[in-house]
């Protein structure tokens, strides 16, 4: 699901800050900076070891965007899955000012990105968690821990051949979730086939004719903006960019999407007739005034699209963000459907009959830690999430070029997510993946 506040499911941002090297300072700064990097590479240790003093070891300027109350609840989401902490494995500095550190925790190795200050005393102005790896897991471990999961959850992962996916780990494989942006693939399914077919080009101008809310950047673009078939692509899959995902729907035709779902093996086709953009996804459930949503809902095919005038009449001031921030909204009846049989399906269609653009775009977010990355010879990703909503899948290639599709996604109509939660289960199955062979 498109959200106001949308954050990728590639790494939870601990700390707001720059990630990347900061411009080198006076000489004599520069001679402190790899002391400071191990200092403050202690103070990330502090904080999971329940010891930190945060003032001393993190930027106000961090501390404003998140109080150290939200810091320290972070960390122990992350000490829920990955055990107590143990000790510091490795500092890789990345420049004089940033560096990867990898922790040792009791079930895992943790590798997070930091950035501090140039100037003296160097605190914490970026902290990244990039993933882990579990040693000695096994997918009944990434079960159990699936399972004990509250709400609803599934995972299907795949290897994919000629014949067909060979399924290695499953659990609800074949349940319909509530996906979020994730369903963005389809429409990158259908842009595939049409230009397979020579019904359009990489390099065709769309105006922007059209205008969503965030996640993304082309909402604030101005209208008639020339963009290529290609830009609305990479935004809608690399950002989940919400505006450049509805003026692609817009573009291709939302019968030809709703056509692919099936050609691509979508097994829930009908909870997904029509196919909602997402303005009007927003419009159904981010108003004050549920009529039209309980109407959607409660209507059938016909009755829901007798409605999509209406909808689109919504204004968008009338959206409140605070819906797509707080608890769930008809995630059981008003959102996009797939199970994780479903997505590794799509996956496998754009591994089979997409060009080699097309899974270039689907890498330019690859979703996963370095380390893990380092293991393929190619990582697509695509995630979703809002509100009682995660989703995140991947599609693989090893350096054998064996090709693998992995899926997991979690529900729960009653609570916001922990998306640490989730992330950490796909990554801990990539891994396994990885691994096997």
């Amino acid at each position: 699901m498109p959200s106001i506040r949308s954050r990728a499911l590639a790494g939870l941002l601990i700390a707001a800050g720059p990630l990347t090297t900061v411009a080198a300072p006076p000489p004599v700064l520069a001679q402190q900076a790899p002391g400071a990097l191990a200092m403050r590479a202690d103070g990330v240790l502090a904080l999971f070891e329940g010891k930190a003093d945060i003032a001393a070891n993190f930027a106000p300027t961090l501390l404003a965007q998140l109080s150290p109350e939200k810091l320290i609840e972070i960390s122990e989401q992350l000490k829920a899955q990955l055990g107590e902490p143990v000790a510091i494995e490795e500092i890789v500095p990345n420049g004089e000012f940033s560096a990867t550190v990898r922790i040792a925790f009791t079930k895992a190795v943790a590798s997070f990105a930091i950035t501090i200050e140039p100037q003296a005393p160097h605190l914490i102005n970026g902290l990244l968690f990039k993933g882990s790896e579990t040693v000695g897991d096994t997918p009944d471990k990434i079960l159990a821990d699936l399972r004990a999961l509250p709400g609803t959850s599934g995972i299907a992962v795949a290897r994919l051949d000629d014949a067909g996916p060979t399924w290695l780990i499953e659990d609800h494989g074949d349940a319909p979730l509530a996906i979020g942006s994730t369903f963005k693939l389809y429409i990158l399914a259908e842009l595939s086939r049409q230009i397979a077919a020579g019904e359009r080009h990489w390099d065709d101008v769309v105006p922007l004719d059209r205008r969503s809310l965030p996640s993304g950047m082309l909402q604030g673009w101005p209208a008639g903006s020339p963009l290529t078939l290609h830009t609305l692509a990479g935004l809608m899959i690399s950002i989940s960019d919400n505006t450049a995902t509805d003026t692609l729907l817009a573009t291709l035709g939302r019968d030809k999407v709703e056509a692919m779902m099936a050609s691509a093996g979508n097994a829930h086709v009908a909870a997904n007739r029509p196919f909602l953009s997402t303005f009007e996804m927003f419009a159904l459930k981010g108003v004050a005034d549920e009529r039209l949503a309980t109407a959607y809902a409660a209507g059938d095919e016909a009755a829901r699209r007798a409605l999509l005038p209406a909808i689109a009449k919504v204004e968008r001031d009338a959206i409140l963000p605070e819906r797509f921030t707080g608890n769930p909204h008809w995630i059981d009846t008003i959102e996009w459907f797939a199970s994780p049989r479903d997505l590794v399906g799509v996956m496998d269609w754009l591994r089979r009959n997409g060009d080699d653009t097309t899974r270039d775009i689907l890498a330019i977010s690859d979703g996963v830690s370095d380390d893990i990355a380092a293991k393929f010879a190619y990582v697509g990703y695509k995630g979703g999430s809002e509100p009682g909503v995660l989703n995140t899948s991947y599609l693989l290639r090893d350096d054998a070029g064996r090709w693998y599709a992995v899926s997991v996604g979690w529900n729960d109509p009653d609570a916001a997510l922990a998306d640490t939660k989730l992330f950490m289960i796909a990554s801990r199955a990539i891994g396994w993946v990885a691994e096997r062979d």
